[in-house]
């Protein structure tokens, strides 16, 4: 009930017209969307029928933006002083960090940080991904692996959207150097609400890297993602990202990247994270499995 009453926001003004029939998003303050159509306004409140929840009572305070271009004029025309509300851009994120550290047999010591930031004005969605990861084992240098991404997905109808994305990133431990990749994919955000997200991307990707026996390759591959998170009892989120490249000049060479991980409720924004995550690569680096695994445990907090 709690998360229901979250769920108040404010909606637009009812359209005849069959383009009402059009899924509209409503974004709260606090970064969730709601997928359905406007029944009916006040000045407080506006009943809005929601794809995923059914009909809720929505309080004008908990808005942050409205994405709906069928419904925009009709609404600044009703009332002009909602255009900052409307335009305003919304910034959403989440940082997390988690580490490990083992003494005895073997002394190691790892640590892993992950920061995810996320931009929404009307139609265009842009997301910045920095990963770093640092690992220590009996007391060797250090192996370093971090990666840098910027992806900007324009909604061009409903939930389907455009993604452009560059990515930058080295990996001592699997004798990466360098590699970047930059590529176009076809999404759809099949759901998203304030409970669940899910939506998949394809599309193509170019791929170079140079790893540090003087090896390199550059391929043009098909791309595969996916993502999915549910919000389950008290606050508790469960989530699924997956990523596959296939090289097209050969389907033999390919690369899998899956995560599941499990944030736990700790104080307002703030979460204890679980995650696991495999990485194979059925053409690694010469001396280099074919599998990585890896478990961490840390802190997330969420703005």
């Amino acid at each position: 009930m709690q998360r229901l009453a979250l769920a108040y926001i404010f909606a637009m003004y009812l359209l005849t017209s069959p383009e009402s029939s059009i899924s509209d998003q409503l974004e709260l303050i606090n970064g969730d969307i709601i997928q359905g159509t406007l029944i009916s306004k006040s000045d407080d409140y506006l009943l809005w029928m929601s794809t995923m929840l059914g009909e809720l009572s929505v309080k004008s305070s908990l808005v942050s933006n409205i994405h709906s271009k069928a419904t925009l004029d009709p609404l600044l025309e009703m009332d002009p002083s909602l255009q900052n509300v409307i335009t305003k851009p919304k910034y959403t994120g989440d940082m997390s960090i988690s580490g490990s550290s083992a003494s005895g047999n073997q002394s190691r010591r790892d640590w892993n940080i992950d920061v995810r930031l996320e931009r929404r004005a009307k139609q265009l969605r842009q997301i910045g991904l920095l990963e770093y990861e640092n690992h220590n084992l009996d007391n060797i240098r250090a192996s370093d692996a971090f990666e840098i991404s910027y992806a900007a997905d324009w909604f061009f109808k409903d939930r389907w959207f455009l993604r452009n994305e560059l990515s930058f990133a080295t990996d001592e431990v699997r004798a990466v150097e360098l590699r970047y990749g930059v590529g176009s994919a076809l999404g759809l955000q099949l759901m998203d609400s304030m409970n669940s997200q899910l939506s998949v991307e394809s599309g193509l990707m170019w791929l170079s890297e140079e790893q540090k026996l003087g090896v390199s390759s550059d391929n043009l591959t098909w791309s595969w993602s996916l993502y999915y998170s549910l919000i389950i009892w008290d606050n508790i989120t469960i989530a699924h990202r997956q990523n596959v490249n296939v090289a097209i000049a050969d389907f033999k060479d390919s690369e899998s990247d899956f995560d599941v991980s499990l944030r736990l409720p700790l104080i307002d924004n703030l979460f204890a994270e679980l995650k696991f995550e495999w990485l194979y690569d059925n053409q690694p680096a010469p001396g280099k499995d074919l599998l990585d695994t890896q478990f961490s445990m840390g802190i997330n907090y969420s703005w």
